[in-house]
């Protein structure tokens, strides 16, 4: 497995309908769509979920996991049992993801979901800190804070990661 796909915080409270618009303001309907192009370009095995969960009372903006906020919205595509859990912005603080990705020899990630600025820059960052290429589906990703998802890509730029549109 050379290349796999991330999705990253596809869930209820980020892109669902219920959500706060105000908070994530992006066209959820229409990047739900462009995920599930790029999930259907990959096998099925080669598509990985990370999800947000808040662990104790602290969190920041996360979903409680097993509360309908935290689930996928019915929409989107899951074609893998490929789901990791997160608690920080970065997925690879959870060692197992890590783990599994060199195991596979995993060499290169494309990116998708929300937020750019945040748990997708964050964990592309990661991913680098591993060893492995990075590359940005800017049609794939939802962005709240402009402002943060341009530090990423400065970051990002020095690391030359690819950025793409679908």
């Amino acid at each position: 497995m050379d290349k796999v796909l991330f999705v990253v915080d596809m869930q209820e409270m980020y892109v669902g309908r219920g959500r706060d618009k105000n908070a994530y303001p992006y066209d959820s309907e229409k990047l739900i769509e462009c995920i599930n192009k790029r999930i259907a370009s990959y096998k099925p095995e080669e598509v990985f979920y990370i999800v947000s969960y808040k662990k104790g009372l602290f969190g920041g903006a996360m979903p409680k996991e097993g509360t309908p906020a935290a689930g996928f919205p019915a929409k989107l595509k899951v074609v893998s049992k490929n789901i990791y859990q997160k608690s920080k912005p970065d997925a690879f603080s959870n060692v197992a993801l890590e783990d599994f990705m060199r195991a596979r020899n995993v060499k290169e990630i494309e990116f998708v979901g929300v937020d750019g600025g945040i748990s997708v820059g964050n964990t592309a960052i990661g991913a680098i800190e591993c060893g492995m290429t990075v590359i940005l589906n800017e049609d794939c990703i939802g962005t709240v804070s402009k402002e943060k998802a341009m530090k990423c890509r400065e970051k990002m730029k020095k690391n030359k990661v690819s950025y793409i549109h679908s």
